[in-house]
């Protein structure tokens, strides 16, 4: 009975305490898992709440280009050059009419501008030479070769119709030389002064490239003149189609 006794007093105490290690050490087990979790979650807020206040950074974006870039002609900018072909009429000395329509074989024209807020400054030379089927006389010259130097400067309304596509019109004024070509000499020019306007159409087929059609009329003004001689070069009409390189800023 005392053997029995004790044995089981032993078992009973053995028992019991190996109970409480195995609660003692789920205890630590859960508090290490928790405590751990809960350091995770910590860091990764953390984390998180970096890479938001990184997200909300204030930066300065740059404006992406809209020449056509978008159809804004508010950012239609910078200088264009180029060349033209024409069809010239001149209305010379004794109301004679002398015009031509091969568009290279009368001369070239050339223009410089500065477009900026759908108006432009423009800088035009029209260098065209004639023939005509009758002698012409102008005071005590005579000849059928006409050659006739305009240098215009314009300023130019450009109302957008479209996205790539201008109305134009404006006006300007003209200094013009004239002579007849066969004289060979530079003092034979005639220099006068006219009032122009203008009006046409511009289309641009691509971020540098542009068309440009212009109608121009110049007539001299009597009271401009720069010498008592009669009227040499009284009206011009030009078509000219200019394709330009435009060169945005």
């Amino acid at each position: 009975m005392e053997k029995f006794s004790l044995s089981a007093f032993f078992n009973k105490y053995i028992f019991h305490y190996t109970i409480k290690c195995i609660c003692i050490l789920l205890i630590l087990v859960i508090s290490f898992c928790f405590s751990a979790k809960i350091y995770a979650e910590e860091s990764l807020s953390a984390e998180k709440g970096t890479s938001d206040q990184r997200g909300f950074e204030s930066r300065v974006a740059k404006p992406e280009p809209d020449f056509f870039f978008s159809g804004s002609s508010s950012e239609l900018k910078g200088f264009y050059f180029g060349v033209g072909f024409r069809n010239v009429s001149l209305q010379v000395a004794n109301d004679v009419t002398v015009s031509d329509s091969d568009g290279t074989a009368n001369g070239i024209g050339t223009n410089l501008g500065y477009f900026w807020e759908e108006q432009a400054l423009e800088y035009e030379r029209q260098i065209s030479i004639i023939n005509h089927t009758d002698s012409l006389t102008y005071e005590t010259q005579t000849g059928q070769k006409l050659e006739v130097i305009q240098n215009n400067f314009w300023y130019i309304l450009y109302p957008k119709i479209s996205m790539k596509f201008y109305l134009h019109y404006g006006a300007g004024i003209q200094f013009t030389k004239t002579r007849f070509a066969a004289t060979g000499s530079n003092t034979s020019y005639e220099d006068e002064i006219a009032i122009g306007a203008e009006t046409g159409v511009t289309y641009f087929v691509m971020s540098n490239l542009k068309l440009f059609y212009r109608f121009s009329v110049g007539r001299q003004i009597p009271f401009l003149k720069t010498s008592d001689s009669s009227a040499f070069l009284k009206q011009s009409q030009l078509h000219t189609i200019f394709l330009n390189y435009y060169i945005p800023l």
